[in-house]
């Protein structure tokens, strides 16, 4: 009997093992010379804007080195631009929350 192929998904987003170079967006470049982007923790996570299949994201990612290169892992996520702008919305409540701590 034939094995019948998986359905594809129908979604844009092709997930974090698609590694087709994307177009940044100008930022400060970071202190390493590594990829563009604005640090949150030294080289270890960025935070960067890119287009991908004519959407915008905004990538929190965690990068590592190799061979003198910061690389991005595949630890992180990518926010759609309606995503992020409702992350924002939740900033306030986000920042009592974490009074609690």
């Amino acid at each position: 009997m034939p094995k019948t192929k998986k359905k594809e998904s129908s979604s844009d987003d092709s997930g974090p093992d698609d590694r087709t170079p994307v177009k940044k967006t100008k930022t400060d470049k970071d202190s390493a010379g590594g990829e563009e982007g604005f640090s949150l923790n030294g080289n270890k996570r960025k935070v960067t804007v890119s287009e991908f299949k004519g959407r915008v994201y905004v990538n929190i990612r965690e990068y590592y080195e190799k061979d003198g290169k910061t690389l991005p892992s595949k630890k992180g996520i990518s926010l759609t631009v309606p995503e992020w702008k409702k992350l924002l919305e939740h900033a306030d409540g986000i920042n009592e929350m974490t009074k609690k701590f």
